[in-house]
């Protein structure tokens, strides 16, 4: 709490209790943010505010914290949660040209009284004080190549990105793919919409055709620049839901609709994609693990029957389905301009044990399929151990599993997301 009298402004306050849950209790980014906005009433360009400081600072982390390393004695030494206060104003400071530096410098001296720290106000005084007077030499490569031990460390530091992330993209894509998707998860991703059925969605659809500003349309699926804010109005927006429009690429070029039915949707999450599979006429069944995802597909697609299970378990269902739709639990490492909290939380570890999960999944899934029928493979990762390999490990060990297509987001793509998806066929 900042010191009576000087209160937090509050865009500052949902961002540094939403980064603290995100950062330190595990929670995804976007349901810390969600929480965090709900506990109090704000101004829209409050939400709006917060909603970049939130992403922005899990973006450029490194960045900031290379930064701030220069001015700090002991990075490591301070409290966390004064720590991100820190980061979080001079995240403002170096890369939000609309909030003056003599703001942030002022939130951040207060909030650090306030947090008992009187010590450490001049501190922050200090530091983020010389940190605005750096100008617009952090928003270049070359500052942060001064002092780097070598490549890597270099693009760790510009590119704001885990040193295991960085090798592991350069060993798999080389250097000009690497850095490719390296820039692309430093910044926000396309925005994707879907449009409704019926008349007010096909009117809607032939204005959005023709924005000047359109990256991709599929059918009723379109992707703009990130930040894009469509002329719409209250009565147009009710037909419209944010999707990605990657993560539909990867489901519409694995052609569902030729689908042999019932489909099950074995990791069906918030129902996106069983969601489609109803809009191309499929018979579907959903399944989740979570409670809570299936409470809420039931609210939403009530018509949709749906259990909760385990998919690399044995799928208890009385008819064995004709497809198998897995949008596979991963490390998410092509979608890290969506969730940029992923690289901060999780390490080769984590990826190890997905690998092993995953496998896992497609065995059980497999099983269930009735002979002549499709397993629909999807990840959110650059991994190839969780993609191409995952795949070809699979097949290699089953009988008659035959390999039908394998397909990736193009790496020059500007949705900034990409997706591995794959269709194998069980033989008879």
């Amino acid at each position: 709490m900042a010191r009576p009298g000087k209160p937090l402004p509050p865009a500052r306050g949902v961002a540094l209790r939403a980064l603290s849950q995100c950062l330190w209790r595990g929670q995804d980014i976007q349901a810390a943010l969600d929480a965090s906005l709900s506990a109090q009433r704000l101004d829209p360009r409050d939400v709006g505010l917060a909603t970049e400081l939130a992403y922005g600072y899990l973006r450029l982390k490194g960045r900031v914290d290379h930064v701030l390393s220069r001015f700090l004695g002991k990075p490591g030494a301070m409290p966390e949660n004064l720590a991100l206060g820190l980061g979080l104003a001079a995240y403002e400071i170096l890369f939000l040209d609309k909030v003056p530096a003599y703001a942030s410098v002022s939130w951040a001296v207060d909030w650090a009284k306030g947090q008992g720290e009187g010590r450490l106000s001049g501190l922050f005084n200090a530091v983020l004080r010389r940190v605005s007077d750096l100008g617009e030499a952090p928003r270049e490569p070359a500052f942060y190549r001064q002092g780097a031990a070598d490549e890597v460390d270099f693009l760790c530091r510009w590119h704001s990105c885990p040193e295991w992330i960085v090798r592991l993209w350069l060993s798999t894509y080389g250097q000009e793919r690497a850095e490719g998707f390296l820039a692309a998860q430093t910044r926000a991703p396309a925005l994707g919409l879907v449009v409704s059925h019926g008349r007010q969605g096909r009117d809607l659809s032939r204005a959005l055709e023709h924005d000047p500003d359109l990256l991709a349309r599929d059918g009723r699926a379109f992707a703009f620049p990130p930040a894009t804010e469509l002329d719409l109005d209250a009565e147009a927006a009710q037909y419209v839901t944010r999707q990605s429009f990657a993560a539909r690429a990867a489901l519409t070029v694995l052609t569902p609709g030729a689908w042999p039915e019932p489909v099950l949707d074995a990791c069906a999450g918030r129902g996106n994609k069983t969601r489609h599979l109803l809009e191309l006429g499929k018979s579907v069944i959903a399944s989740d693990i979570h409670q809570g995802r299936l409470k809420a597909l039931r609210r939403d697609m009530p018509e949709v029957p749906c259990f909760r299970a385990r998919a690399d378990l044995p799928t208890p269902m009385r008819r064995a389905p004709g497809s198998v739709l897995l949008d596979l639990p991963c490390s998410g490492l092509g979608v890290l301009s969506r969730r940029p909290d992923i690289k901060w939380k999780r390490g080769p570890r984590d990826v190890r044990d997905l690998t092993r999960l995953q496998a896992a999944i497609l065995d059980a899934s497999y099983e269930s399929l009735r002979p002549g029928g499709l397993m629909a493979v999807i990840t959110c990762t650059l991994n190839p151990d969780e993609n191409e390999l995952l795949v070809e490990g699979f097949r290699k060990r089953t009988d008659k599993a035959r390999v039908a297509r394998t397909w990736t987001t193009p790496h020059d793509s500007p949705l900034g997301e990409f997706f591995f998806s794959a269709l194998i066929e069980k033989g008879k």
